[in-house]
Parts: structure tokens; sequence; C-alpha cells
């Protein structure tokens, strides 16, 4: 029999998270490890109470979480698998609850910017930021709070028995984030995509050189994005995916990159999740990027 896999994941029950974790681990027994933050998700991952993490990186209406980025890099994880989950964001509250009985909104903050549409329609309604969509149901459903809605999945308002005020609260129904598994180790395997982090000054100086060896080897570059720095005034580190369809073409570009950058960090060498957007519909993609600093290129 099986081992039963630890998984690390932000959040508890009926999280995001947790359905992300069950579809990329379809064929393991698996235990999910609850964290209030990423950092924590990280330090459970570090001292082998988890096997492995799973992390949110990207969502398509609010971009990348390049903190998460910046973590994955300070902690030396490798990222080994990806998946796309179409989120349902849904407006709940204790049974009994109105729309008109309803004076703030509680969810985690990605969660809010993905629905600032519709909250930004709703007069005198304000907002409180909290540590996880489903756990905030919980929170309610346990302190019984009214005058209180919460942002989570539907599955969390079936599991802590709330009334569902409003479905697909999102800007977009199409409402995607992109999660990573992330282990202590670098398996080999071959890779479709890999994330890569540049030194600045690789991206200010050689990225016309990176870009045309990512063309030379058939290599399609999917995000461009610089890294929050951990001290103000200091030169911002670059993340840099990539993906293609041949079998061999990223250890092709590995191996011409170390002319031009012999200092990149390697993040993860993976197969590619089919996007379930086209990438000038992702929110931060890369041309978003080239046009606000056009000086890249």
């Amino acid at each position: 029999m099986n081992r039963t896999l630890k998984i690390a994941i932000q959040g508890g029950p009926a999280s995001f998270h947790e359905t992300a974790a069950k579809q990329l681990f379809p064929a393991a027994p698996l235990s999910t490890i609850p964290c209030a933050s990423f950092p924590e998700l990280c330090q459970a991952l570090e001292s082998g109470l988890a096997d492995y993490a799973v992390m949110a990186v990207q969502n398509s209406l609010a971009g990348p979480l390049l903190p998460n980025y910046r973590l994955m890099a300070e902690y030396g994880f490798s990222v080994t698998a990806e998946r796309w989950l179409l989120l349902d964001q849904t407006l709940m509250a204790l049974p009994g609850q109105n729309l008109e009985d309803i004076q703030q909104v509680w969810s985690h903050p990605i969660a809010l910017l993905q629905c600032c549409d519709y909250l930004n329609q709703w007069a005198g309604v304000s907002t409180k930021e909290t540590a996880d969509t489903a756990d905030t149901a919980r929170l309610l459903k346990e302190e019984q709070i009214t005058g209180v809605a919460a942002i989570a999945s539907r599955k969390a308002a079936e599991l802590y028995g709330l009334q569902v005020l409003h479905q697909n609260v999102a800007n977009d129904v199409e409402n995607y984030t992109r999660f990573v598994v992330l282990s202590r180790q670098r398996p080999q395997k071959v890779a479709t995509k890999a994330t890569l982090l540049l030194p600045y000054p690789v991206v200010k100086f050689s990225l016309e050189n990176v870009l045309e060896k990512l063309d030379t080897c058939q290599l399609e570059l999917t995000m461009l994005q610089p890294l929050p720095s951990t001290n103000p005034g200091q030169p911002q580190d670059w993340v840099l995916e990539m993906e293609g369809d041949e079998a061999g073409c990223i250890t092709q570009l590995l191996a011409a990159l170390q002319t031009v950058s012999p200092n990149h960090q390697v993040l993860g060498l993976y197969p590619k999740a089919e996007a379930p957007l086209p990438q000038d519909r992702l929110a931060g993609c890369l041309s978003d990027v080239l046009k606000a600093q056009p000086e890249l290129v």
C-alpha cells in the first residue's frame, strides 16, 4: 500500500489549495497540512513536516503572486508540476442573512482583488482582509458572525453550512489560478517548462541575447517579472518562465544561457500544463510588462 503523502497547503479544508492538491496528486493517498500563510507553508516543507507543498503563483485576473517566487528562491525549493484551477468565488453568509444585511465582506486579499468590480458596485459595504478564503467561512459559522459575508468556494459554503448570497462574484467567470508543487529535491525528468531567476544585470544588459536564445530553441517566454526586493534600493532579480513542445528544448536553452547568464537560478524544471486562456488574457502577461518597461527590449 502506498504511503500517505503529506502536502502543505495555504488554508484549510475546502480551500482552493486543498482542491488543487487533490488534483495535482490524483493517484496518491494524501493528507493536507493547513498553513496560515505562505511563509508558514515553506517552513513546513523545509522542516520535513511535509513531503511536498502546493502553492498558488499566478491568477488570471490578479496576475503573478511574485512574493511566492521570492519565497521559493530563498528556500531553494524546486517546482515539479503545475495545474490551473477554475475558482468559483462565491459570496456567503450565515443562514437567514440577506444582501441588505451585509455591512462587511471578508476574504483573502487576492480573492478580494479578483472580485473588486463586484465589491466596488456595493455602496456602503467595506472589506476586510483575512488569511484564507475557506477559513473565513469557517470563522463566520463557528462564531455566528452576522452582518458579514465571506468570499470563498462553494465547497466551503457547503462544508460550513453557509447560505450562498451570490455565485461567481469574480470580475470574470473565467477566473483561474495556477498552482505549483514544491519539492526539497529536484527530480530528474523530461521538462517542457522552466522557471528561472535572472540577476538584474542580465535583464538590463543581456535580455535581448536571452530572448534570442529562447527563439533559437523554439521556446515561448510566458512570464518576465521583477521580484520584490528584499532590501530597499537593491536591484531587483527577475523571474522568467518559458515553455516548449519538444523534449530537450529546455536542456538546450539552459546550456545556451551559460554564456549570457551564468548566475541564473533554476527554480523548476517540469511538464507544462495547458493554459486555460490565451497569454494576452492573463493579467500581468509578458506584453504588459514590456509595454510598461520598453527599455528592456
